[in-house]
């Protein structure tokens, strides 16, 4: 038989241990949800694209810096138009890259995201110095992000970003990881350019 608690009287320590346990079980339930979320986050990290490298990188662009990053992009493709047989229409920068390789032509292999400080950096020395030499060294802009260079990146091996890639006539190349200034880059273009 139970007895009844008058009012005012305290309750039986097992209703406050049913109480608790009600209240720890969403909260384990909980616990466990966010554990498996913070899981598939950290897999989909893994597989995403090279990490910018700096002190100064960020994972999205400010608006001042979108607007240089549209800039840049604009100068790159105009830079892209002027270069002879650099590009196809539709041509991927994989099958790009190939036919310049097989035609012997010195190629720079730019690869670089549109949202991170020093791939915004190596953009506008880009697009400063390369005009110079786009009528002999051929520029491939690949956009790490860009799902269909995702095999190109993988033949690759790109680690970081931005990376450039000089290809002389040769087929033989310097990797050069991070943004450079315009005069080690102007340097490394005009190595290319006279070794046609």
């Amino acid at each position: 038989m139970s007895k009844k608690l008058r009012p005012g009287t305290r309750q039986p320590q097992e209703s406050l241990r049913t109480q608790a346990a009600r209240w720890w079980q969403p909260a384990i339930i909980g616990g466990v949800l966010l554990l498996v979320a913070l899981v598939l986050i950290l897999k989909y990290q893994a597989a995403s694209p090279p990490a910018a490298t700096g002190s100064g990188t960020q994972a999205i662009a400010t608006l001042p810096e979108a607007v240089e990053q549209t800039q840049a992009t604009a100068v790159l493709a105009q830079a892209e138009s002027q270069a002879p047989a650099t590009s196809l229409p539709d041509e991927l920068p994989e099958a790009q890259l190939e036919r310049l390789l097989a035609a012997g032509q010195p190629t720079l292999a730019f690869f670089h995201s549109t949202n991170c400080v020093q791939c915004l950096k190596m953009m506008q020395v880009v697009e400063q110095v390369y005009p110079e030499f786009s009528s002999q060294v051929a520029l491939v802009d690949v956009n790490v992000y860009d799902q269909s260079n995702a095999s190109l990146l993988q033949r690759a091996r790109i680690q970081a970003i931005p990376t450039q890639v000089f290809i002389d006539s040769k087929g033989q190349g310097l990797v050069v990881m991070g943004a450079m200034d315009p005069q080690q880059f102007r340097e490394q273009l005009q190595a290319l350019a006279g070794g046609q």
